[in-house]
């Protein structure tokens, strides 16, 4: 099975003629052109379901993702880290290689530092700045169709309005 070329649904598809341009479509999106080739016949499938387990259900899959995030008191815990070691504002930039302006604000909290910037003041304070936090994103097939996206469904049903 694959993806019909107008509405995105995943079934067998047809080839369809439709304003010269040859396209995979499914049952429904076919009656929009000429079909030139059905779909070829699957061989019976033997579902055998053992007891017990419950039947597959179709869920829309979430995906994960994992986000590195500065921590939100970056600017203190890197202010008292360094005092401690006995580092001046210029000593510690320097072993950074960044500005000492950069070091103050970053301390300040005016200056929220790269991932990579933060990953170096970690290795040299031995501190922890990044936290990885998991996101679970939920795709939204509504989304497309609100959007005001012209398809080519769209533009076939204006064409035969026309005619």
């Amino acid at each position: 099975m694959s993806s019909c070329d107008m509405c995105g649904k995943e079934s067998d598809l047809y080839k369809v003629e439709i304003e010269g341009a040859i396209l995979d479509l499914c049952s429904k999106c076919s009656g929009f052109g000429k079909v030139i080739r059905k779909p070829a016949m699957p061989p019976p499938k033997h579902l055998i379901r053992q007891k017990g387990k419950p039947a597959p259900t179709r869920k829309d899959k979430a995906t994960r993702e994992i986000v590195q995030v500065i921590v939100p008191n970056f600017g203190e815990k890197i202010k008292k880290v360094r005092s401690n070691k006995g580092l001046t504002q210029e000593e510690f930039a320097r072993k950074l290689n960044e500005k000492e302006s950069i070091v103050t604000k970053i301390e300040k909290g005016q200056f929220k530092p790269s991932i990579s910037l933060a990953r170096k003041l970690e290795k040299i304070l031995k501190i922890n700045l990044v936290e990885e936090i998991i996101e679970e994103k939920i795709p939204k097939l509504d989304s497309v169709k609100k959007s005001g996206s012209f398809t080519m469904a769209d533009f076939i049903k204006d064409k035969r309005k026309k005619k």
